[in-house]
């Protein structure tokens, strides 16, 4: 909690608050037994001097429209390798998330189906983006782009990540993170 009594801090903007824990790891772990605690990344390890924010985004995995080919997002200041991410903003469907955050982050235009799976992921890790450590619950979404139109990707997005296209056989040995594994295992089982 703040002096002032809030648990929450702004975010994403004025309208965005998610709750900020100052609990330990053992608390977590009590929490979220399969958390995937990043101690071992370089810049995105997570650091216990700083507080805990909490958030539900959306992992999407993005199938090529023609190849058996998947979009892997590759952090360019963070040892992270793994599938798109976003949260949902207020008034927004999981659709239209989807879609927006597969335009602003890598420039793919038109997403033919947008699948959400049952499953949920557990991460703890240093945002290096938002400069704060981050209890993501990553909600996993399966999504085939219709074709590869695209747009030119913005240059704050460009700094942060590049995406590739990597072989379904390549795919876990790609990811980086067990939480992202996971959602990848879930969908080999479960997804499309």
């Amino acid at each position: 909690m703040f002096p002032d009594g809030s648990g929450t801090i702004a975010d994403d903007g004025p309208d965005f608050c998610y709750n900020i824990y100052m609990k330990n790891i053992q608390e977590i772990k009590t929490l979220y037994p399969d958390v995937d605690i990043n101690q071992d990344g370089i810049n995105d390890a997570y650091r216990e001097d700083l507080p805990i924010v909490e958030r539900d985004p959306l992992a999407v995995i993005i199938k090529h429209p023609t190849e058996d080919l998947y979009l892997m997002a590759n952090w360019k200041n963070a040892d992270w390798k793994g599938f798109l991410t976003g949260g949902i903003e207020e008034g927004d469907t999981l659709e239209k998330t989807v879609q927006k955050e597969i335009h602003e982050e890598t420039g793919f235009k038109n997403v033919a189906k947008i699948v959400p799976l049952d499953f949920t992921a557990h991460a703890l890790f240093f945002h290096t983006v938002k400069n704060v450590n981050r209890l993501a619950h990553y909600h996993l979404v399966f999504a085939e782009l219709a074709n590869l139109e695209q747009d030119v990707v913005s240059e704050e997005e460009q700094k942060i990540a590049d995406f590739i296209w990597v072989p379904k056989n390549k795919v876990l040995e790609t990811i980086t993170r067990n939480a992202m594994k996971s959602l990848w295992n879930f969908y080999l089982n479960h997804g499309d």
